[in-house]
């Protein structure tokens, strides 16, 4: 697209100004509607790995067995002060079981003592173990049935206190983390924006001087933040999206939002003060829109890298993404020109600050600092570029891998309390457990007296492996069989407890083993659960990087290439933002795995391991927003050297003239990534503090030293070979 159909768009909008706005309130006021109706919408849980075996368990179990308590929600109770064998609590846990039992949904409870199995009792007798079973074992109606089962026991919370002050009584097991998370989820999106949003006005506040000028973008960023919830409501009615779809628009909407409405705004306040309204909305539409629109392209294109990932909740965030970034360009294009063309003068309206000398004075510091770099660029591009790599140097020592620890969960979550009652009876790996799927493929029955020597001698090799405290199958005694054969017996289910002192990864490797452990006979192994997720999800993830990271860099690398005509300058724009996000990712390793200053961002303790999908999301996310600065500042450049051919005046003018936006912009992100960090869930911490870091590093030391002082190296080869044929 030409910058004469920008300059006719602009035209258009600034004639027609009360017709765009008119059709922006419209599409607001939808969005609002739509943005608070996304949550019931968006899909909750953890999607599966479509394709993979532990995702063929899953729906083996879930369409061909009877099986209620595949993924029960569990009911603890803590009594330390009451007798085991007291009355009061066996006649508690008979009616909170007849409670459950009450509530629709719910196809079976297993509680002691009518069920005498001695899992549902630990610490001694004092914790008791309520398991119940779903008629509906998908994940929207265990979603449904969590704050039910809650509200059945809560009136018999205060009966359990009056025999033990000291108990506690929590809802717990898979589906009730799953709520809670993606309650929190939802609410610290939220939180974050609130307090985000004070601080980035008092930034817009400083960088324009006038309430007026300041108030503009960050309306406009709110704007496109509930066009886009409303959309996203829309497309979740059409497709399976996850929830972290709207944590995402909250996330980006309003840093690209304002962000692109900083540069308009600047351009515009610029061109007015020698030109008419209408003229200088038309030039500033054909000049920052046309960068704003190259800007909007890289940074969707960086998002929809994640579509190559194997699971629905990363692919949500980037259909997120490049949907807000859509919305905020089409804001930036027409709605924010339709207000410029109405307020005109009375931008300058309500002043705060003396703008313009406070202006002239921050663009006079940044020609200097453009001077002194362009005067000794090797030196200044040898000592920055070390200075990021130093900062990312903790990447290094990152781990990759899963964290079956309940502090995992933050503190408060009623899951969370459950979870910690649980550890103090059982092993922390009781929930680890693999999965079996064992198929005749005779025709025959799996339990036909023809197998059961095969059987015998496969289960006793299972029981024979150090690594595996129990099993449970229908094979044997004592075990409910109709619950671990499938309907037509053909399919039997084997529950393989790991030993209480391996890790997660020795886990991992234990049900990687059990791939191999086949009977003798007509039988397939299928292996799940948990810790076949946990291998799936790896092997998928691990697969997957090199793809996202390919399309990413390439596509880029085109679309850079088109918008300059040039070699050298998307590969360094490319490498430019690596080292941003280098910085990043060795921010989140030093702070969330070694402990560094972990306190400081409301962190429990360390992890053992970054999970894979956080470095791909912070990859995706920062590569696509630090290439928002990357083309302000070249496309300022390019137009200075277009005027008059000299490289070095040209990079010195151009980091004078963006180098104010650029700052603002990044501490904009900043503000609204780092509210985020103050999140209670771990990994909207680590997104947080991984963007927050990528974003700091690359609009200050980056963009302010690194960039700069590689254009004056390159010199000439930064425009080959296409831009020498443009100037004029």
């Amino acid at each position: 697209m030409s910058d004469s159909v920008f300059h006719r768009l602009g035209v258009g909008v600034a004639r027609h100004p009360v017709p765009v706005l008119g059709a922006w309130l419209v599409a607001i006021a939808l969005g609002v509607w739509g943005s608070g109706r996304f949550d019931g919408a968006a899909q909750n849980g953890t999607s599966g790995i479509y394709g993979s075996a532990s995702y063929a368990v899953s729906e083996t179990l879930r369409t061909e067995f009877d099986n209620p308590f595949l993924d029960p929600i569990v009911v603890v109770a803590a009594t330390p002060a009451l007798d085991p064998g007291a009355a009061a609590l066996a006649g508690w846990n008979r009616e909170a079981a007849a409670a459950l039992r009450a509530v629709p949904g719910v196809a079976a409870v297993a509680d002691y003592p009518e069920t005498p199995d001695p899992q549902l009792r630990a610490d001694g007798g004092h914790l008791s173990i309520i398991l119940v079973g779903l008629a509906d074992n998908d994940v929207p109606a265990q979603q449904r049935a969590v704050p039910l089962l809650r509200a059945a026991v809560a009136p018999l919370r205060a009966r359990l206190l009056a025999a033990d002050p000291s108990a506690v009584l929590a809802v717990t097991g898979g589906p009730a983390v799953d709520y809670d998370i993606n309650t929190a989820s939802a609410e610290g999106g939220d939180h974050a924006e609130k307090r985000a949003l004070p601080l980035t006005l008092a930034i817009l506040l400083l960088a324009f001087g006038t309430l007026v000028a300041a108030a503009l973008p960050f309306l406009v960023g709110l704007a496109t933040t509930m066009v886009s919830l409303g959309l996203a409501f829309l497309l979740a009615k059409l497709m399976p999206v996850s929830n972290l779809l709207g944590n995402v628009v909250t996330m980006i909407g309003l840093a690209v939002g304002i962000d692109y409405s900083l540069l308009m705004v600047k351009d515009f306040r610029e061109r007015r003060a020698r030109l008419a309204a209408l003229e200088s909305v038309a030039q500033t539409v054909a000049e920052a829109g046309t960068t704003i629109l190259w800007s909007g392209a890289t940074v969707a294109l960086g998002l929809l890298g994640l579509l190559w990932s194997p699971i629905l909740e990363t692919r949500s965030v980037g259909i997120g993404g490049a949907l807000v970034v859509a919305v905020s360009v089409a804001a930036a294009l027409t709605l924010l020109p339709a207000c410029l063309a109405l307020l005109d003068t009375r931008l300058e309206r309500l002043p705060i600050l003396r703008r313009r000398p406070a202006e002239g004075r921050a663009e006079a510091r940044w020609e200097r600092l453009a001077a002194w770099i362009v005067r000794r660029p090797r030196s200044t591009l040898v000592v920055s570029g070390l200075g990021v790599l130093l900062l990312a140097l903790p990447m290094l020592g990152a781990r990759s891998g899963f964290s079956n620890e309940p502090w995992f969960m933050p503190r408060g979550l009623e899951s969370r309390t459950g979870a910690d009652l649980l550890a103090r009876g059982r092993s922390d790996t009781a929930a680890l457990t693999t999965r079996i799927l064992l198929r005749a493929t005779d025709g025959q029955p799996v339990d036909a007296p023809a197998h059961r020597a095969a059987l015998a001698a496969y289960l006793a090799a299972l029981h024979a492996d150090r690594r595996v405290a129990a099993v449970a199958s229908p094979f044997e005694p004592g075990v409910a069989v109709p619950l671990y054969l499938s309907h037509d017996r053909r399919t039997a289910l084997l529950e393989v407890m790991p030993a209480g002192q391996l890790s997660t990864r020795q886990i991992q490797q234990l049900a990687r083993d059990l791939k191999a452990v086949v009977p003798a006979g007509p039988f397939t192994v299928t292996v799940g659960g948990t810790p076949g997720y946990y291998n799936d999800f790896s092997d998928s993830m691990w697969t997957s990087l090199p793809r996202v990271f390919g399309f990413v860099i390439a596509s880029t690398l085109v679309l850079l290439f088109a918008a300059f005509r040039s070699y050298l300058l998307p590969l360094k724009a490319v490498l430019a933002n690596l080292l941003a996000i280098a910085a990043g990712l060795g921010a989140v390793t030093a702070i969330f795995q070694f402990g560094w200053l972990h306190h400081l961002v409301g962190l429990e303790r360390p992890f053992a391991s970054i999970p894979l999908e956080v470095p791909l999301m912070i990859f995706c996310l920062s590569f696509g927003l630090s290439m928002d600065y990357e083309l302000f500042l070249l496309f300022r450049i390019r137009r200075e050297y277009l005027a008059h051919g000299d490289n070095d005046r040209a990079t010195i003018a151009g980091l004078a003239a963006v180098g104010p936006v650029i700052t603002g912009a990044g501490l904009i992100m900043t503000a609204v990534f780092g509210a985020f960090v103050s999140a209670d869930l771990p990994a909207l911490k680590m997104i947080g503090v991984g963007l927050c870091m990528a974003v700091l590093v690359d609009s200050t030391v980056i963009r302010a030293f690194v960039v700069p002082a590689f254009m004056s190296v390159a010199g000439r080869w930064n425009w080959y070979p296409g831009v020498s044929n443009e100037r004029h």
